[in-house]
């Protein structure tokens, strides 16, 4: 929750999933600014306080490999349940 009281979506990027292409859909289509291609670092990032919780770019990403969860607590749980499923 940030100082106004509004709480941001936590959002997981899977690296393995992602394609990390610096003309990501899902953050091109992210009006916020909260997803971006960080240039410098030529990996996708995301910007907790800048999310409007809208879900955009989870419908955006091509690969799948964005996750967003209602609240910390539940985005541990799913992180958790990812790296139990790629070590099957």
């Amino acid at each position: 929750m940030n100082f106004l009281g509004v709480y941001r979506m936590p959002i997981h990027i899977d690296l393995d999933l992602c394609d990390q292409n610096e003309d990501c859909p899902a953050a091109t289509y992210c009006l916020y600014g909260a997803l971006y291609f960080d240039h410098s670092e030529k990996r996708l990032k995301y910007d907790r306080e800048k999310c409007q919780n809208c879900g955009t770019c989870v419908n955006h990403c091509g690969p799948g490999a964005l996750y967003y969860a209602k609240d910390d607590d539940e985005l541990n749980m799913l992180v958790e349940e990812l790296k139990k499923l790629k070590e099957l």
